[in-house]
């Protein structure tokens, strides 16, 4: 019956030291959940923030290249004006140059009729050949002008582009630790406690039940002198 009662104080101590761990384990377990999640906070936060710089250079690039983008066109602005006056000016030039020459030829040849109109037609046919090439000229100059504005344009729509690729993509947090599966920390002892139950009820069955803890085998009986039988 010691026996019996011994073993099932150890297995319910056993039970309780079971529980006792499977407690630490939870505890051990749900620190580095937690300390995963913090973890997992921080380096988001982390990324949040070098975003964010990215985002704030990016505007700041983004403006640089605007007002380069804007310095380009006026200087190809500036280069079709002058261009522009500058042909303007040979033009008037070319004019009062060929009025002033058909003027002095004129007066100087005492020409009259067809031959005067001979002479005023070859001079006018080359100041006419002079205005078309100043007029191929500024085509050229507007042509040239077009071809260095689309030029600015490709540049700054390909540099736009690749700063955007630097912010196209915000940070997302990375996924969530996955939550410790907790141990049962009370079926250690109820299991305890039904291996002692059981060991108590096997320690009974071993008794006789006469109200000592000797086997029957022990008892010695002894005839008396009337006949009757004695048991010690």
């Amino acid at each position: 019956m010691l026996g019996a009662i011994f073993g099932g104080a150890s297995k319910i101590l056993g039970g309780i030291a079971a529980s006792n761990a499977a407690k630490a384990r939870n505890r051990a377990a749900i620190q580095r959940y937690e300390r995963d999640l913090e973890i997992r906070k921080r380096t988001h936060f982390q990324k949040l923030s070098i975003y964010s710089a990215k985002v704030n250079k990016y505007h700041t690039d983004i403006n640089e290249n605007d007002l380069a983008a804007n310095r380009g066109y006026a200087q190809a602005q500036v280069a079709l004006g002058q261009a522009q006056s500058k042909a303007v000016g040979q033009s008037e030039k070319k004019f009062i140059e060929f009025v002033n020459k058909k003027l002095g030829k004129t007066l100087a040849s005492g020409a009259t009729g067809r031959s005067a109109a001979r002479l005023e037609m070859m001079d006018f046919a080359a100041f006419q050949r002079g205005q078309a090439d100043l007029a191929f000229k500024l085509t050229r100059s507007a042509e040239a002008y077009e071809t260095q504005v689309e030029s600015i344009r490709n540049q700054q729509k390909s540099a736009r582009n690749k700063l955007y690729g630097s912010v196209m993509w915000q940070p997302v947090a990375d996924l969530p630790p996955i939550a410790p599966q907790m141990e049962n920390t009370s079926m250690p002892i109820i299991q305890g406690f039904l291996g002692a139950a059981a060991g108590f009820a096997g320690g009974g069955e071993t008794s006789t039940g006469l109200g000592g803890d000797m086997p029957l085998g022990s008892y010695e009986s002894h005839v008396t002198l009337d006949g009757g039988i004695k048991l010690w």
